[in-house]
């Protein structure tokens, strides 16, 4: 019986609807919505023909294990020694379980963005006004704010994602210019090969000092034909950063010149910026006749009551 009521309530109160209103309210404001399409869709264009395209271009690579120093590693040498664990750990070095993580950490660090900004100038591209070709100098000595320059390029600019199937990390740079997205990807890959270069061979040349020091002060033979074997390592791991071109990043393929833009198209941009438009001016057109409405309602209410009132009020004199 319940049932029955209840869904004789619902069908009462679909009944009840009146879609009329709200389609009368849109013909009505037929001109104002064709005026808010058209001012939407203008400012979309000034907003899409005012910033250029861009574009993003990305070298694809894979992370090089120079912890594995390729024959070097004491386990796997040919010499009739066996060197202790000391000796392991040196020519090793720390061993990283993490080693991809702290490699990407490394590409991505401050550090060697800030010195890949510098290296390459890539300032002036952040403030082309301030910035005179011809002379190749700021104009009225003026000097960018380097900490902007890395926010917008580490925020903006560069993109670094790395596929968990594979491993492999593609290096991209975003910009205005295809031909700099390109050579900008390529160069921050070499850059990083140099850069990890440099580390290692810092690293070996302070072993070495050290070594060559307490070679000369070792009266030990035993002592003097491990340090002997130390240097010797050393020198191997040098020649190995020296020697191989993909040190850190093993480029598997470069990036190339971009022909399609990064973002949206303009025709696009405009098109969807039409259909917001219409739709922000229905959303409002409806807006403002539920509240009319129910301004309406409540005056009628108020009406209402206002005539039960007096009417009650005569009876009771009556």
């Amino acid at each position: 019986m319940n049932s029955d009521y209840d869904t004789a309530a619902a069908d009462a109160a679909v009944m009840h609807i009146d879609l009329m209103p709200y389609v009368n309210a849109l013909i009505d404001a037929r001109w104002w919505l064709l005026g808010g399409v058209l001012c939407a869709a203008a400012l979309t264009a000034w907003w899409a023909y005012s910033s250029p395209y861009m574009y993003q271009s990305s070298a694809r690579v894979s992370i090089v294990d120079i912890e594995d120093p390729g024959g070097v590693s004491p386990d796997d040498r040919r010499a009739s020694e066996v060197l202790t664990l000391v000796e392991h750990g040196f020519v090793m070095g720390t061993t990283h379980d993490n080693y991809n993580d702290v490699m990407l950490a490394r590409l991505s660090s401050r550090d060697f963005t800030m010195r890949f900004l510098a290296e390459h100038k890539l300032d002036r591209h952040f403030y082309p006004e301030f910035w005179d070709e011809q002379s190749g100098a700021w104009i009225n000595g003026f000097e960018p704010d380097r900490g902007a320059v890395f926010t917008r390029f580490r925020d903006e600019v560069r993109t670094i994602d790395v596929d968990e199937e594979t491993d492999i990390v593609a290096v991209g740079m975003v910009w205005a210019d295809p031909v700099l997205a390109r050579d900008w990807a390529n160069l921050y890959v070499a850059a990083f090969n140099e850069f990890i270069r440099g580390r290692t061979l810092a690293d070996v040349a302070r072993k070495q000092a050290y070594l060559e020091n307490e070679l000369q002060r070792a009266d030990v033979v035993d002592i003097q034909q491990s340090i002997y074997r130390l240097i010797e390592a050393q020198a191997a791991i040098s020649m190995l950063a020296n020697a191989r071109e993909e040190y850190a990043l093993e480029i598997i393929d470069p990036a190339a010149l971009p022909y399609r833009s990064f973002n949206l198209s303009r025709k696009r941009k405009v098109l969807f910026g039409a259909i917001a438009g219409l739709l922000v001016s229905v959303f409002l057109v409806f807006a403002r006749l539920t509240i009319i409405q129910m301004l309406n309602t409540i005056l009628a209410y108020r009406r209402e009551h206002k005539v039960l009132a007096l009417q009650k009020t005569e009876e009771n004199s009556l």
